[in-house]
């Protein structure tokens, strides 16, 4: 899953933000349990995360996109 600086990625479903999250942590070789210290989950949270079993908050999602390595960015949809 290494990808270059300028991956990017348009989130249109759900159920792609675990599978992204876990592949990165993976990566980056932080634990479930690390990477829930820091966003301030249980380890079991960051399970359901990955796994697309539950919902997260905004400030959960951007505190682990920022552990991963990534920021969040939203922006303005061109014509398709």
């Amino acid at each position: 899953m290494d990808r270059d600086n300028n991956f990017e990625t348009i989130l249109d479903d759900v159920k792609n933000v675990g599978e992204l999250l876990k592949g990165y942590r993976k990566e980056r070789k932080i634990t479930q349990e690390e990477l829930a210290n820091f966003a301030g989950l249980s380890r079991i949270g960051i399970v359901k995360l990955e796994n697309n079993e539950s919902d997260v908050k905004l400030s959960t999602l951007i505190k682990v996109v920022s552990l991963l390595g990534f920021d969040l960015v939203l922006k303005k949809r061109t014509t398709r």
